[in-house]
């Protein structure tokens, strides 16, 4: 029989390969769907590569910004109610 804290630490180590493997999918995702986007514009108004290139660009950036405010939220949530943030006057 497996302990009660071990089986709750790989759980966690489960979520979190969960977790990861979907932020890496919807990164992918996105940046592929953009840059098809683009490359379909592109050939119909014949400006290869200027769309393309403006669609990937826009999906890093978007994509980067929605990461780091992600991740601050996340820290924010694992962070609350912890002792080392009250602060002592």
């Amino acid at each position: 029989m497996v302990p009660d804290r071990e089986r709750r630490d790989r759980r966690d180590t489960w979520h979190g390969y969960s977790n990861a493997f979907s932020q890496a999918f919807e990164i992918v995702a996105t940046l592929v769907i953009f840059v098809l986007i683009g490359l379909w514009i592109d050939g119909r108004a014949d400006t290869r590569p200027l769309f393309t290139v403006a669609f990937a660009m826009f999906a890093v950036v978007g994509l980067g910004a929605r990461t780091y405010y992600s991740y601050k939220a996340q820290v924010a949530r694992d962070e609350e109610g912890k002792p080392w943030l009250h602060k002592s006057h």
